[in-house]
């Protein structure tokens, strides 16, 4: 799905689908489903393929789509999928998705901070690293983890655009970098 709409145009579809979720009460319900259908359409090329095909008639994807799903997703999800087919939008429809998560995400009032630590963190190290980051940002935060044993010790936070380096790594690169600048400067 290589398709992509100018930002704007896709943010508009996933709001669209946030406040009809929230309105009907199925917000959880909802979101479940456009990542399971955006996850099965990322791995059926054939069915993106067909639902983009300009010389099928719209009304035979409708017939298919309502075949396939009408009694597995919730009327708002499976409404959600023909106007995005009836639009010719299927292929940014991961596009659209990722921006409604976000926007799921603000509702909620939680972001997402990647931690990068050299080792696994501990159960203690994670509640004390989540408690630390919801007191800083004011959200409820949920933590992506990653291991990269090159930062040697300590970790690396990123959240949203802000990066937080306290790793080792990251330390001893700060201090080369002003021994360079002192040397300059004597050199000078």
């Amino acid at each position: 799905m290589a398709k992509v709409l100018s930002g704007w145009k896709a943010r508009r579809y996933a709001v669209a689908l946030l406040n009809i979720s929230v309105k009907a009460d199925i917000l959880d319900l909802v979101e479940a489903e456009v990542k399971a259908l955006a996850e099965m359409l990322s791995r059926s090329p054939q069915l993106v393929k067909f639902l983009a095909q300009p010389l099928v008639p719209f009304s035979e994807k409708e017939r298919r789509i309502r075949q396939w799903l009408e009694n597995s997703v919730s009327p708002i999800t499976l409404n959600f999928l023909l106007t995005i087919v009836k639009h010719k939008r299927i292929e940014a429809f991961d596009q659209i998705i990722r921006i409604f998560t976000e926007l799921v995400r603000e509702y909620r009032g939680e972001t997402v901070a990647e931690v990068i630590s050299a080792v696994p963190l501990t159960d203690a190290e994670r509640a004390m690293t989540i408690q630390r980051l919801q007191e800083i940002t004011g959200k409820k935060v949920l933590l992506n983890e990653k291991v990269d044993p090159s930062i040697i010790g300590g970790m690396r936070i990123i959240v949203g655009d802000k990066l937080l380096d306290l790793s080792l790594k990251g330390h001893l690169e700060r201090i080369r970098e002003q021994l360079r600048q002192v040397f300059v400067a004597a050199g000078e």
